[in-house]
């Protein structure tokens, strides 16, 4: 009897702002309201006053990446971590924080996406198809608040939860996109070498340059970004039902 041909690949590391979720994140007059109940719950030790202050501290301080991420959900390099920020808000109001206080307060920052943010068309059937192609998925994002915790949260939310294996964050990482950190991590998490791993992102410089660089596949996605002049990837794919088809036939390879 003849055995089956290995797969080429065993998992797909998927961006997610351009990818799988709009560029743009919409904001609302009530996130400063929503980010004030959520910080009360996650330091109940602190008096009104110091919430209120802390609050108003860490938005203002974080503007303009919030100004940022309104424009584009790729969080830039440029956007300082945001534990030094909580950290530094916490000294200036006299506070201090351990590591956990700081990242419960950073998991507070991170609004859940609720009803602002719908999967981007054929996303729901990506997920699908690469599990149906027995691939791991494993999520690799570069994010400001959000850590994996918080994301798992959004993808239950979003009902996209079931089609994720793992989910890796900048924040987790410890390191933005393009860094290598966020891929190495994701291959870990998903027990693959880089020649056994395709990663799927809509920015050439951010997904499909690091990923070449480590020795893994690519494919560049569009579907809500202009069509590429030119990219290195090894496919390009205006959207996700097309990007599903082309990496059924990478597995064929």
């Amino acid at each position: 009897m003849i055995g089956a041909v290995p797969k080429a690949l065993d998992a797909a590391l998927i961006d997610v702002g351009g990818t799988l979720w709009p560029n743009s994140w919409p904001f609302r007059s009530t996130d400063g309201a929503g980010r004030h109940q959520r910080v009360a719950a996650a330091m109940p030790m602190l008096e009104t006053t110091a919430i209120d202050s802390l609050v108003a501290d860490l938005i203002e301080s974080s503007r303009i990446g919030d100004e940022a991420r309104a424009i584009s959900t790729e969080t830039p390099a440029t956007i300082a971590a945001a534990e030094v920020l909580i950290a530094a808000s916490l000294a200036r109001q006299g506070l201090t924080g351990d590591s956990q206080s700081v990242a419960r307060i950073r998991r507070a920052m991170a609004l859940p996406v609720d009803d602002r943010m719908k999967p981007l068309p054929g996303a729901v059937e990506l997920l699908e198809e690469i599990h149906a192609l027995g691939l791991r998925t494993v999520i690799a994002s570069n994010t400001y608040w959000r850590d994996a915790e918080s994301y798992w949260q959004d993808f239950h939310l979003l009902g996209m939860a079931g089609g994720v294996d793992a989910i890796v964050t900048s924040v987790d990482a410890g390191h933005l996109k393009p860094h290598p950190a966020v891929f190495e991590m994701a291959m870990r998490v998903a027990k693959s070498s880089p020649e056994r791993c395709v990663v799927i992102g809509n920015r050439e410089e951010n997904d499909i340059e690091p990923a070449l660089a480590l020795g893994m596949r690519t494919i560049l996605v569009y579907p809500d970004d202009p069509k590429p002049a030119s990219s290195r990837a090894d496919a390009v794919a205006p959207d996700l039902w097309e990007c599903a088809r082309v990496l059924k036939a990478m597995l064929h390879d």
